[in-house]
């Protein structure tokens, strides 16, 4: 439901000395290797512990740079009773990481399964909330006028595309009408086709893809969740920026955040002229995740600065058309979504990204909390798994709300 399957074809694993990190030693690396194998089968839970946070040795990445500076401070005051079961939860749900912050405050972090706090866990679909909020510092920055514009107004090169007078807004909202089949176990279905041909093979581009989409609803007209309309939006953020992604990431969020380590992007080719995927290619570490939550649940203010436009965090986690309401997008599932944002059902305010195998950067402003959970899940998406997740995030507001 989230992402895509990817690189089915590749079943090969990798070697220790393949896999080899330029910033460890070869006996760590080759130790490391040994105990949690990497893999393009990154799925496959024989794999997925160290292919998760070892993203750079399976794919071509961008650097996404922290710039010069001490990181900024997210001081500890950890929770001397956290919940009872929490060790039941990670390891019955896998979790590599879990990060709790309340008013700014690390009151929870933990890591597992070989992880630690310089670990880069790669986001999987939450790079499509990270997406939302550079178009938001787009806007704040004055390079795009409007979310009511049409996306061709700043890419020239999609007038003759499916994507012509489309609203940025509706391609937020995943309801651009482009014909897109999210068929996630099927090598024919668009969303494989989008992650093999590009990240896998470095094929075609992800922009060239792009031109070759069909339409089959009108904008605003039906919900279709799907990594093109996300690309489209690294292409309006690259065409209005005259930056790679990375490089607005590394200017937008990455050095005035104060991110305490450079993080990556994975990217359609080997060379300089490479796009990156835009969808669900950036890899960071647990603690700037967090820092991107603690952005959103701030109302776009870090410190004294506004970085998003003002009423920019709600506008993009309300949902404002009826195809995006909370109980509309799937028959049975409650959550709504509106700019590359989940909402929770409830009215609460509480939204959260999601990325396949459990990523989740949970913001619940009215109580100061956010909660960063990487793992790695036995499936693409489990319901039960995505559920807890959501009433541990619950429990901790409650256990705040008391201390």
């Amino acid at each position: 439901m989230r992402w895509l399957p990817v690189a089915l074809m590749s079943t090969v694993l990798l070697s220790a000395a393949a896999c080899e990190h330029p910033t460890r030693d070869a006996e760590s690396s080759t130790r490391e290797t040994q105990s949690y194998p990497v893999s393009k089968r990154y799925w496959d839970p024989r794999y997925s512990f160290g292919s998760l946070r070892n993203w750079d040795r399976i794919y071509s990445v961008r650097k996404v740079a922290r710039g010069e500076g001490p990181a900024s401070a997210m001081p500890r005051n950890l929770l001397g009773t956290p919940p009872a079961d929490i060790e039941g939860y990670m390891r019955e749900n896998r979790v590599t990481g879990l990060l709790v912050l309340h008013d700014g405050v690390i009151r929870l972090e933990r890591y597992a399964h070989g992880s630690d706090e310089t670990s880069l866990f790669t986001s999987f679909s939450s790079a499509k909330s990270v997406v939302s909020t550079l178009i938001g510092r787009a806007l704040h920055d004055g390079l795009i006028e409007s979310v009511h514009d049409p996306i061709d107004r700043y890419v020239p090169a999609l007038r003759d595309s499916a994507y012509s007078g489309v609203p940025i807004e509706a391609i937020l909202q995943m309801s651009s009408g482009i014909d897109f089949w999210e068929d996630y176990d099927s090598d024919r279905s668009d969303a494989v086709v989008l992650w093999v041909e590009t990240a896998d093979r470095h094929a075609t581009s992800t922009h060239d893809l792009l031109l070759t989409y069909d339409r089959d609803t009108q904008p605003y007209e039906e919900f279709n969740y799907k990594g093109a309309d996300t690309e489209a939006l690294g292409w309006l953020l690259k065409e209005v920026s005259g930056m790679t992604l990375a490089e607005y990431a590394s200017e937008a969020l990455w050095q005035p955040l104060g991110m305490e380590a450079d993080g990556s992007w994975t990217i359609d080719g080997t060379d300089a002229a490479a796009t990156e995927i835009a969808h669900a290619g950036l890899n960071a570490r647990l603690r700037d995740y967090g820092r991107i939550g603690l952005l959103m649940a701030n109302d776009g203010v870090w410190g004294d600065v506004r970085l998003l436009p003002e009423g920019w965090v709600r506008q993009a986690t309300v949902p404002s058309s009826d195809q995006v309401r909370e109980g509309q997008l799937y028959p049975g599932y409650p959550l709504g979504y509106q700019y590359q944002w989940w909402v929770l059902p409830g009215g609460e305010g509480v939204f959260t990204s999601e990325g396949i195998l459990g990523q989740f950067i949970y913001v619940d402003p009215a109580s100061s909390l956010v909660v960063v959970q990487t793992a790695a899940w036995t499936d693409w998406w489990i319901d039960r798994a995505e559920m807890e997740f959501y009433r541990l995030c619950e429990r901790f507001a409650e256990i705040l709300a008391d201390s």
